[in-house]
């Protein structure tokens, strides 16, 4: 096998807390990511080719095409995620091959995506027959969000985005059901505005932040509730800031909703605006 080639998929925040800073400096959340992709949406995933390079150019060698991003391409994570892995094993050089279709700046978690998809086709290209445990360390090193991608199926996200707890039992059956009505009984629609890029870093510097020591609703409570009552209760911390900057933002959400959305919000940092409409 000289190449291999995957889709990176997307993820959505349903429901985002920021809380107060840490010693170490990142901030902890609280929300459920959500996978996004084809089978549930009409969104188009990334497409992914990693290939066996040329000794000639030695290391890897990084090809974009489709949407454009912000960059070098040598800065690209999935050029990150190589480096990481030939930082361990002694990988041949190769080419990554990027046609890109998941919107940046948007909170979809499309690059954390790229970067943990990248991991897993060198290590099939190569069997280096990684671990999951290994994989979601790895992954870790790329980014906050980027373990999720992992397994890449309903999470409850906590700590700086690195804790990942799978939705099942351990949370009851209520939550359980609730998850797995979400995947049988809903679509997901995602409108993006691209006159609305949305630095994480600058939204991190206007979002209010939490404090712990005062009562608020857990996330995978509020997720028991029937989707049609989230509205209201279920936020994303990060919304109120960014829709006071881009109030075009808080138009959309509510177009959304006149057309029939059981519920509708933006994801991560933005600024992405996803509506769950029944199936």
């Amino acid at each position: 096998m000289n190449q291999i080639t995957l889709y990176p998929t997307a993820k959505i925040n349903i429901g985002l807390y920021v809380f107060q800073k840490r010693a170490d400096g990142f901030h902890d959340l609280e929300s459920i990511f959500f996978p996004v992709g084809p089978n549930n949406s009409s969104l188009t995933p990334d497409r992914l080719t990693v290939s066996l390079g040329k000794e000639k150019n030695g290391g890897v060698e990084m090809l974009e095409s489709g949407l454009e991003y912000p960059g070098n391409p040598e800065d690209n994570i999935c050029v990150k995620a190589y480096k990481l892995l030939a930082a361990v094993y002694p990988l041949p050089p190769m080419t990554i091959s990027l046609e890109k279709h998941l919107p940046v700046g948007a909170g979809l978690g499309g690059g954390s995506s790229d970067g943990v998809c990248t991991l897993k086709a060198i290590d099939a290209l190569c069997n280096l027959n990684i671990s999951k445990e290994k994989m979601l360390e790895f992954a870790a090193q790329l980014g906050s969000d980027c373990p999720f991608f992992v397994e890449n199926k309903p999470m409850l996200v906590t700590g700086r985005g690195e804790v990942l707890t799978p939705l099942d039992e351990r949370f009851g059956d209520n939550v359980v059901s609730a998850v797995e009505s979400l995947v049988k009984n809903y679509r997901v629609e995602i409108v993006f505005s691209s006159d609305c890029f949305v630095s994480t870093g600058h939204a991190y510097s206007i979002v209010s932040k939490r404090d712990k020591k005062q009562p608020y609703t857990p996330i995978a409570e509020l997720v028991t509730k029937p989707v049609s009552e989230w509205n209201g209760a279920m936020v994303n911390d990060f919304e109120a800031p960014v829709f006071k900057e881009f109030p075009q933002l808080q138009k959309v959400k509510d177009s959304l909703k006149e057309v029939g959305a059981a519920y509708v919000s933006m994801t991560g940092s933005g600024s992405a605006i996803y509506a769950l409409f029944p199936r």
